[in-house]
């Protein structure tokens, strides 16, 4: 269990959080980020000040692991192993999960089909990244701006 408090986390392990991470890797080693993920086997391959919890992110054990009820923000990323609309509906799945801990948690929400972006939008999500936009970037800017760092 993470029992660290303001800090990010990130739900999803795909190739664009890993980018991000690799990206901006010296400017976020100074930044609390725990990663939950169901698939993710090689740990050995995260930055060590990224905390893992193997779980289902639409799982309240999960969540309670990674001390929701104490994070700045959350990042859910889209699943790239389902289809688009299994994804955005997961997705959402997890951000109505985090929500019901903490309803004022600041998210961002990757949305992989422009249908799904209102329902997104109706069940919390602050920012919505879309597969289309310079992804890397965006999680960047929103994740860490100086306005959301205080």
């Amino acid at each position: 269990m993470y029992i660290g408090n303001n800090h990010f986390v990130i739900i999803g392990w795909n190739e664009r959080v890993k980018n991000l991470l690799s990206c901006f890797g010296e400017s976020l080693s100074l930044t609390k980020i725990v990663l939950i993920d169901s698939t993710l086997e090689e740990t050995h391959l995260l930055p060590d000040h990224i905390y893992f919890i193997k779980g289902d992110p639409k799982d309240l054990e999960t969540l309670v692991k990674a001390n929701i009820q104490h994070a700045k923000k959350i990042l859910i990323t889209a699943d790239p192993d389902q289809t688009e609309e299994h994804a955005d509906i997961n997705s959402i799945l997890s951000l109505i999960a985090c929500k019901g801990i903490k309803p004022s948690i600041y998210s961002i929400v990757e949305i992989l089909t422009s249908k799904h972006s209102i329902n997104a939008k109706h069940a919390g999500a602050d920012y919505i990244i879309y597969r289309s936009l310079p992804i890397s970037n965006r999680m960047y800017d929103k994740l860490f701006s100086k306005e959301m760092l205080n």
